[in-house]
């Protein structure tokens, strides 16, 4: 059950990339600017884990979607901040709505109990994968 939900978020994720006229390496990193809040295009590239060459190239095209934004910081004018705009986070909360408002409302239906259950399980899985993925990103690649 949990394989199934994973692969449903991924499409779900492909999906609402498409929705948005992007691909999925640039609505992932859509989302990673929207998440980490004004960053620094090498803050991204690390996060991505791509070259500030090629992030530069996506935020480019997240810009001509009128999704991201750059602007020079008022500390360091050599340094190149890129935020996500208003517009993006309206598109993709409107996508994901009938999913969000359907899941809160089954959720709020349910007893106290079983929320409480759930709200566990889910705090512990995503303290599971985190610990996974950082367990993943310090291997040694073949």
């Amino acid at each position: 059950m949990l394989q199934a939900l994973l692969t449903m978020a991924n499409e779900t994720e492909r999906e609402v990339a498409r929705h948005l006229g992007l691909n999925l390496t640039d609505y992932r990193a859509l989302g990673a600017v929207s998440q980490a809040g004004p960053a620094t295009v090498g803050a991204l590239a690390d996060q991505l884990g791509t070259t500030a060459a090629t992030t530069s190239a996506i935020i480019s095209r997240l810009e001509q979607h009128g999704f991201a934004e750059r602007f020079r910081s008022s500390d360091d004018r050599r340094q190149v901040h890129v935020t996500c705009t208003p517009a993006a986070a309206t598109s993709i909360t409107d996508l994901m709505r009938p999913l969000v408002t359907t899941i809160s409302d089954h959720l709020a239906s349910l007893p106290q109990d079983q929320q409480a259950a759930i709200g566990t399980f889910l705090d512990t899985a995503l303290h599971m994968m985190q610990h996974h993925l950082h367990t993943l990103s310090e291997k040694e690649t073949p």
